[in-house]
């Protein structure tokens, strides 16, 4: 499909009456989450009216509230011999911290097409452009989570887990002993608990090298707007709050699932399961991350793994990341038997490659390599690696050995394995994104 650009800021024409635009003011607000929030457009096929008051409630919150968000960047395809959205996707930016860095993410979503206006690429026009938005504000890396496969076409590759649980029967959470009185309540949190959850959630990150940040500006978007459904744990003895959990039922079956928490204390864990298991009784599942003191008391009693799903990241610029966790990488050498060192190492990621050039253990310069010979019988790089596999390395998400298996084309040479691994370790890591209207709904 050939594009031409229009006169006017952001607006492409597609061919046979189509054009891609953002959304502009408050009536394109209100027809984006219309098109989202109609069952009868079937994007997302079948939904009752619920949820459709549900995706309406999301994207209205989102364009009129979000801290961050700009509307442009809330991309529609119209048809303009008759004004409807046939096709939409959006941008929301996320932050996150790499062993102390600070990377920018761009999420892509509220992607979808009506049925009729599908197979003439309307989302790969709008992933063009979303991707070009990517780049020009310089987000680190685009993650998505969606349907399987469909994303690795455009670059995205599996990289870190999500919405990862354990689950435990109810019957496995012992009662309380009946002279035990826990000195622990339950609160639903308001608006001006914002502070309180978001110091919280950070305490609940130091175990983690790679999390999601949470500033208090989106704390109070989530809880006024969204109306995200944090409980409260408080110390009654104090009056201090002490953690949060936040739930939802699960679907298709009796039980709840705990896809947050911030506990750090195992009597206060054990008063949450008990809790639960009270007033719902059946499965209790358990969120990740697995450094987690909640995960780790429902391990101690006999919980297991769920099936685990990935996000799909996409890097831009590999180069631009590496220079930019420089001061990770620099410590990491700092702590190791190659502290002050002073070599090039050469990153062969097949099509294109790159030196870093560390001198007296900092790393000087990143520089492009462009084609890098790795034939039987050419020296090839340090470290011969396909391009999806490196993201997984450099997200700390797998190892080399464990790479192999899937990917037997990584080479790397004996004399720099060692630093190899010394630079790119596994971490631990765990993304909780929420964006979506929590609250209630009027039918």
């Amino acid at each position: 499909m050939k594009k031409i650009m229009v006169p006017g800021i952001g607006v492409e024409a597609l061919g046979d009456g189509m054009i891609m635009r953002g959304v502009r003011d408050d009536k394109d607000i209100s027809t984006f989450a219309a098109f989202h929030g109609s069952g009868s457009n079937k994007v997302y096929g079948r939904m009752s009216s619920e949820w459709c008051r549900v995706w309406r409630m999301t994207c209205e919150n989102l364009m009129r509230h979000h801290p961050e968000v700009l509307r442009d960047e809330f991309v529609i395809v119209e048809d303009e011999r008759t004004g409807e959205i046939v096709s939409t996707t959006c941008l929301l930016p996320w932050h996150c911290q790499y062993e102390g860095v600070s990377l920018d993410a761009a999420m892509l979503e509220e992607v979808g097409t009506r049925p009729e206006y599908r197979h003439r690429g309307f989302i790969r026009a709008q992933m063009d452009r979303f991707h070009r938005n990517v780049a020009d504000r310089r987000f680190d890396f685009s993650i998505i989570w969606g349907i399987p496969y469909f994303y690795r076409q455009y670059g995205y590759t599996y990289a870190l887990d999500m919405q990862t649980a354990d689950t435990i029967p109810a019957w496995e959470i012992p009662d309380a002993g009946k002279s035990e009185k826990s000195p622990y309540r339950i609160r639903d949190a308001v608006e001006d608990d914002a502070g309180v959850l978001a110091q919280l959630y950070q305490r609940s990150r130091s175990s983690l090298q790679l999390y999601d940040i949470r500033s208090l500006d989106y704390w109070q978007f989530l809880l006024k707007w969204m109306k995200y459904p944090a409980r409260l744990i408080i110390d009654t003895r104090t009056g201090e709050s002490v953690g949060y959990f936040c739930v939802e039922k699960l679907e298709e079956k009796e039980g709840i699932k705990v896809y947050e928490s911030a506990i750090f204390d195992n009597d206060a864990g054990m008063f949450v399961l008990r809790h639960l298991k009270s007033e719902f009784g059946n499965e209790i599942q358990v969120g990740w991350p697995q450094t987690g003191e909640l995960v780790r008391l429902a391990r101690s009693l006999g919980s297991t793994s769920l099936p685990v799903y990935q996000w799909l990241l996409r890097v831009p610029d590999v180069e631009g990341l590496i220079r930019k966790i420089a001061p990770a990488l620099e410590r990491r050498i700092e702590i190791s038997v190659f502290n002050g060192m002073t070599r090039d190492l050469c990153v062969n990621l097949y099509k294109k490659a790159f030196m870093l050039r560390f001198r007296h253990g900092k790393l000087e310069n990143v520089d492009a390599a462009d084609f890098v010979d790795s034939s039987i019988g050419a020296e090839g790089g340090d470290i011969n690696i396909p391009p999806d596999a490196f993201i997984r390395l450099v997200f700390g998400y797998r190892k080399i050995d464990q790479l192999l298996d899937a990917w037997p084309d990584i080479t790397v040479k004996p004399e720099s394995r060692y630093i190899v691994e010394v630079l790119f370790p596994l971490m631990k890591s765990y993304f909780v994104m929420p964006w979506q209207y929590y609250g209630p709904v009027d039918l």
